[in-house]
């Protein structure tokens, strides 16, 4: 038990604990009593910081209350908070026997002076506090907190009994480097806010995960330098479908942006040249180091999820620097070889930078891909090293039924790599630090179990949402026997449902858990806002007093806590029906946000049903705060009905243009109305505070979603192409990149914006801010080939063609055997084949400009 100070003076009560102190003055305003929060001295920071939390919403809770830090008089109330072993004796009997956990915690009243909150470790402590705010009416979700009506009554112990524990070990929260709307573009103060509701739900972990171009992390070895991309923004980076604009404020929603390019600062370049590696890796791992000291701060694990597989996390460059002793080749590819003296010094170098760079990193996941189509997860047997031959030959004898399983060679190979960070890890003082092994889907965990090294956790991703499935229950059953398992969950997913409603949770995920022996579980997300009610309701079912507490539940303490009591019942059947039946749309890992078969007739219905009862629950609103929530569920699903109008109305152009009905494929086009959409979801997330990821989502609806409307649109003759030149950037260590950059025209119409590496032809800038700010300079024939917006097709047949040039400016345009001298003014006619508009620029009284073109399909 650590020691305390207090006067000598003071009686034993009142001098054993120190600060954080804080006056109740009762109705008659006359000072009453002395409460003091009490902790030890020298504290825990993750205490001191929970002694904060409660005085200040203790303060907020009874506003007629004055708060101060100081000693208090022998008699005084006081709350003692801190660890139960560093409790007074004479309280820390109350409360010891229900310390039977980590992160277990109790609140006791021990007389009406004097209360203990108390946790097994001081992180519990923390979530003892939150956890009793949460009693005393406070809401904590994901994208937001709420707080009770203010009391008017004097200050008491009134409901200060609870204690609990946590049935799953680890809770970890997993936001994924991608996209604009996860956390890719998020500054310090997001994940600060990220950290601390996570932290306020009970999760004991964040978890972050590093691609091999992530320029979060590199490492020098041999006198090379890891390479590295982009933190993707609007202009730099191209990971997962990533498109660009010119400036974000020309886009629908413009408004909400305050400069031209959408990212975090550490993205942002200080010129207008892109940054170099050096500039880009400083910026983004100072931004890493500032959050996970701040999780460490509130006693957050960290786990850092490491790629090792793909071809950006084995740096040719430095692996060429080893000697061929140390390397496999595998297709073409160099692989380093951890069993050598040089290989290991290689994965040694890694980590030591690593956890330099990083030391509150609390568990290393070595982070591999799921399909077998990777450097180290398409090895075979045939490329090891004949030590690794034999060495494998025998461990499939004493595993048969390893034999035919297409993850083993591959999972032998990692499970090496595994047992060198273990390794360099103890050598370089970092033996505390935990280690995991995880990829996408289960099926790799039986190789897994028999070749990663003992104690390496595994956490299985569910791609498939197939946690509860009884096939993979008893997998992570029989594994879980032996060695720790951490089945990481979606509350969306990147690949086919991102946009709308949330996952719904599964029932009984405490018992799942329980019964497939996992230590714990995750939750893998991007955006934060509409996910609150999913991750309420996983993270209450792990802990014994909420142990698989029903939705049902969960939607009805949100109701209260975000609509109000008027409207709490209303709101309780709105939230249900929202998770269960809203639509769930939209990727964010390909060039285009819509590419499944969507029924608006489908979704129709209950969205009226879903409105009737947010238009109920408006008048019952008490407050600006319950009406701005119901304000928001309400854009949100017009904002999801338009979509589904206008994207029914786009499928149905496609099928009536395949058929060869031109007239009804133009007839759809005219009924869709996707800046209707748009614009609903800008009112809608105006609601509140307008969280980045929302905004990433933004410039995923604008880019990656409404120029398939104008492609359609030009596709069929009623509106031009429109085609600017202008630099574009592109990133060759992105995985799926996205290949489109955009400009926006004054009516909100996309414009498609072609740069060297799309035309062929060098496009530099000119005088930014002029008619004619960046294009091509014609001073030798330029062959061009022009596509529909987003490499859609354009339909074989007649076009009319106006160059953007300077006034004054001429060239020639030859197209075929004919050859035209055309100006600024001109209109020329093309045949479009093979999906294309093909001719050739070239000077026609010396070098000339051209900044773009327009494209106006004939009547067909």
């Amino acid at each position: 038990m650590r020691s305390f100070q207090g006067p000598s003076s003071i009686p034993q009560r009142g001098s054993a604990f120190i600060p954080f102190i804080f006056m109740v003055l009762l109705g008659t305003g006359v000072c009453a009593a002395q409460t003091k929060i009490a902790i030890v001295a020298g504290a825990n920071p993750v205490e001191q910081l929970a002694a904060n939390d409660l005085a200040s919403h203790l303060h907020t809770l009874y506003p007629s209350a004055t708060f101060s830090i100081g000693t208090a008089a022998a008699d005084a109330t006081a709350i003692y908070l801190g660890t139960a072993q560093d409790l007074p004796a004479r309280y820390a009997g109350s409360v010891k026997g229900e310390m039977d956990s980590a992160d277990s915690y109790a609140v006791k009243v021990i007389d009406p002076h004097i209360a203990v909150i108390a946790g097994a470790t001081p992180r519990a402590a923390l979530f003892a506090a939150d956890a009793l705010l949460e009693k005393l009416g406070f809401g904590f979700y994901l994208s937001y907190s709420t707080n009770p009506p203010p009391r008017t009554s004097p200050f008491s112990f009134d409901g200060w009994q609870l204690h609990d524990a946590p049935t799953a070990a680890e809770r970890v929260i997993f936001d994924w480097h991608n996209f604009l709307s996860g956390c890719s573009t998020w500054n310090l103060v997001d994940w600060q806010h990220w950290i601390t509701q996570a932290s306020r739900m009970r999760f004991n972990a964040i978890m972050v995960h590093a691609y091999g171009n992530n320029p979060m992390y590199s490492f020098t070895f041999n006198g090379q330098t890891k390479p590295t991309g982009y933190l993707t923004n609007t202009k730099y980076g191209r990971d997962w479908g990533t498109e660009h604009v010119l400036d974000v404020r020309k886009m629908i929603g413009g408004s909400l942006f305050s400069g031209p390019v959408f990212g975090a600062d550490a993205s942002l370049p200080d010129s207008a040249a892109p940054p170099r590696d050096s500039e880009r890796v400083q910026a983004a791992e100072s931004l890493m180091q500032g959050v996970f000291q701040f999780a460490a701060a509130r006693g957050m694990g960290v786990t850092f999820a490491l790629d090792v597989d793909t071809e950006s996390a084995n740096p040719q460059n430095v692996i060429h620097t080893l000697p061929a002793s140390a390397r496999i080749a595998t297709h073409g590819f160099q692989l380093v070889n951890p069993d050598t003296a040089d290989g290991y010094a290689y994965y040694r170098a890694e980590i030591e930078q690593l956890m330099k760079m990083y030391p509150q990193i609390t568990q290393l996941a070595v982070w591999f891909r799921g399909a077998l189509n990777s450097p180290w997860r398409g090895i075979t047997p045939e490329e090891f090293p004949a030590a690794w031959r034999a060495e494998y030959s025998s461990a499939i004898e004493a595993n048969p039924r390893l034999r035919h399983d297409p993850d083993a060679p591959s999972m032998f190979a990692i499970g090496k790599i595994a047992r060198a960070f273990r390794k360099a890890l103890d050598e370089t003082g970092h033996s505390n630090v935990t280690m995991a092994a995880g990829s996408w889907r289960f099926d790799y965990l039986p190789s897994a179990d028999v070749f990663m090294p003992r104690g390496v956790a595994l956490m299985p991703l569910d791609y498939d949402y197939a946690f509860p499935s009884d096939p993979v229950q008893e997998r992570l059953r029989v594994i879980g026997r032996h060695r720790s398992v951490i089945p990481i969950v979606w509350a969306q997913h990147d690949d086919r449902e991102f946009s709308g409603r949330s996952y719904t949770p599964f029932a009984g995920l405490g018992s799942l858990l329980r019964w497939s022996n996992s230590s714990g579980f995750g939750v893998i997300h991007w955006t934060t806002r509409p996910l609150d009610l999913f991750f309420k309701n996983v993270s209450d079912q792990v802990w014994n007093a909420s142990f698989d507490e029903t939705l049902d539940v969960t939607a009805g303490e949100m109701a209260l806590r975000t609509f109000g009591a008027k409207a709490q019942d209303l709101g309780k059947r709105y939230l249900l029906d929202w998770i269960y039946d809203a639509p769930a749309f939209g990727r964010e890992t390909s060039d285009r946000f819509l590419d499944q078969f969507v029924d608006e007739s489908n979704e129709a219905i209950g969205a009226r049903l879903r409105l009737a009862l947010l238009a109920r629950m408006t008048p019952l609103a008490q407050n600006a705060a319950e009406r701005d929530w119901i304000g928001y569920y309400q854009d949100w699903e017009h904002y999801a009905q338009d979509v589904f109008q206008a994207q029914t109305a786009l499928q149905d152009s496609y099928a009536a243009q395949k058929a060869g009905n031109l007239q009804a494929a133009r007839s759809a086009m005219e009924a869709a109305n996707p800046k209707a959409a748009i614009e609903a979801y800008v009112r809608a997330i105006r609601h509140g505070d307008t969280s980045r990821g929302e905004k990433g989502i933004l410039i995923t609806l604008n880019l990656r979603w409404l120029p398939y409307f104008k492609a359609q649109r030009a596709a069929l003759g009623m509106d031009p192409l429109q085609v600017e030149f202008a630099p574009t950037y592109q990133e060759p260590l992105a995985q799926g990149p996205g290949h489109y950059t955009f400009d926006f025209s004054p009516a909100d119409r996309p414009i498609d914006v072609l740069g060297t590496s799309e035309l062929g032809a060098p496009v530099q800038e000119f005088a930014p801010g002029s008619p004619c700010p960046s294009g091509i300079e014609v001073s030798a024939p330029v062959d061009l080939a022009i596509g529909n917006m987003a490499r859609t097709v354009l339909p074989s047949g007649a076009y009319r063609m106006k160059l953007n040039m300077p006034a004054g400016a001429k060239v020639q345009v030859r197209s075929g055997s004919s050859s035209q001298t055309v100006t600024s003014a001109s209109q020329i006619d093309l045949q479009a084949s093979g999906g294309k508009v093909h001719f050739t620029l070239a000077p026609a009284a010396g070098p000339a400009r051209v900044c773009g073109l327009t494209l106006q399909a004939l009547t067909q």
